[in-house]
């Protein structure tokens, strides 16, 4: 980067009397006081090289102070203030509201208190640090949401999905709403009129189906905050009518066998995706449970493949963890893949990675296209077509979702190890058979 200082330096950036960088953000009124100061300096650098390189990591650092400042609640801020000053034992017995009246500990709250307010403080916090008394914090749809990416955040994985997905729920509800209502106003304050407003606007922009899943989101999050809080109110997103939604037997087709043959010169030409084309076929796994396998998951003695979770790839349920008898053919090419390999490497070492399954897809997909260019035929079909095939070739449902890894929805259904390979591949060779 060259050492040639522009005539206008970038926002929050000048240079001091003595040459060096330096960053300067006044603070925002309503957090001047939480904060302590009007402005925050920081030291970027000596020169202007050096300033730039650092300007990306301090401005982030207080975009997160300010957000995070902006985003606490009085009761968080006013335990806060409360450690800080007069210690963690005094803090616990004010989370425990186990203050003794007419105590030193209440006197020292009472000062607090009294300081803060001359300094201007929130009069919310003023009052919960004067007496002593934290108060409930309001469960509103602000809170709902933070709550739930919170609870489904058990992997950085999951937590980077999660975020995503209710950020852009946040938006919608934003605009629908307006930060006010989302922040403030309490759960038990909104109404089924609240609800259908969100899921109109959804359907404005978006697919039926995609609008369920997004409302499945929120209303899956309000329950929770239902359950963990000990609610007495209504699900107001609950059973809300949506129309055109729906899995409907002509939204993906299944291929038929004459496809199925005609793509094989598709995906013959590459040892990889001949690999993966065949195990899909003859498994009706979901693209990512087979891309994401590791060698020591391709059991060739029992002829077998074990889907369970890898370093690089999740699964969707819990019954997606499972045995998957083999046909010879899909055994007779996954093989060779696993000669000589650590047995926790990638089977498909390109697609061990983050979002692998998805590239994964898009190549089977590029190759699908040359050959069908109807739509509603993808990778997926070939998952329809096993679920037809094993329907009509009389595999009991059980059966079938336990092949397929679906969830069954039941208590008992969780429990054992599920069924014999034996048992599903019996099943399984009479759609081989009929291939």
């Amino acid at each position: 980067m060259s050492d040639e200082i522009p005539a206008k330096l970038p926002r929050y950036v000048f240079r001091r009397a003595n040459g060096s960088f330096r960053y300067k953000r006044n603070v925002p009124l309503h957090l001047r006081a939480l904060i302590g100061k009007a402005t925050l300096y920081r030291q970027l650098g000596d020169s202007y090289k050096e300033a730039m390189q650092n300007l990306p990591l301090v401005h982030a650092r207080i975009e997160a102070l300010l957000e995070g400042e902006s985003e606490k609640s009085a009761r968080d801020r006013s335990i806060e203030i409360i450690r800080g000053a007069l210690g963690d034992e005094v803090a616990d017995m004010v989370l425990a509201n186990a203050v003794p009246e007419y105590s030193e500990i209440e006197d020292a709250l009472n000062d607090l208190g009294k300081t803060l307010y001359q300094q201007k403080l929130p009069s919310e916090i003023v009052e919960q640090v004067y007496s002593g008394r934290l108060k409930q914090e309001a469960i509103t749809l602000e809170k709902v949401l933070k709550d739930y990416v919170a609870y489904k955040s058990d992997t950085p994985k999951a937590e980077k999905e999660i975020k995503q997905r209710v950020e852009r729920l946040r938006k919608d509800m934003e605009h629908i709403y307006g930060k006010q209502k989302l922040r403030y106003v309490s759960l038990s304050d909104i109404s089924r009129q609240d609800a259908n407003d969100l899921r109109d606007h959804l359907l404005s922009r978006v697919s039926a189906n995609s609008a369920v899943r997004m409302l499945g989101v929120v209303r899956t999050a309000i329950n929770h905050v239902i359950v963990e809080h000990s609610l007495n109110i209504p699900n107001v997103f609950t059973n809300l009518r949506i129309k055109g939604a729906g899995a409907s037997k002509h939204d993906r087709l299944p291929l038929s066998d004459a496809q199925v043959l005609e793509l094989e010169a598709a995906y013959s030409n590459d040892e990889v995706a001949w690999a993966l084309f065949v195990s899909l076929r003859d498994t009706g796994a979901r693209i990512s449970e087979v891309s994401g396998l590791r060698v020591k998951d391709c059991d060739t003695d029992k002829g077998c493949l074990n889907i369970s979770p890898t370093p690089w790839r999740t699964l969707k349920t819990n019954n997606s963890q499972r045995s998957l008898p083999l046909s010879k053919e899909a055994l007779m090419v996954l093989a060779p893949l696993t000669k000589g390999r650590h047995p926790e490497a990638a089977l498909f070492p390109r697609y061990a990675k983050e979002r692998g399954g998805d590239n994964c897809s898009a190549m089977l997909m590029k190759r699908l296209r040359r050959v069908i260019t109807d739509k509603k035929l993808t990778m997926h079909s070939l998952r329809h077509r096993m679920k037809d095939k094993l329907r009509n070739t009389g595999c009991p449902e059980a059966i079938s979702m336990a092949i397929l890894g679906h969830s069954t929805n039941t208590v008992a259904a969780n429990y054992g190890s599920g069924y014999a390979l034996e048992v599903m591949r019996e099943h399984m060779e009479r759609v081989w058979e009929t291939s």
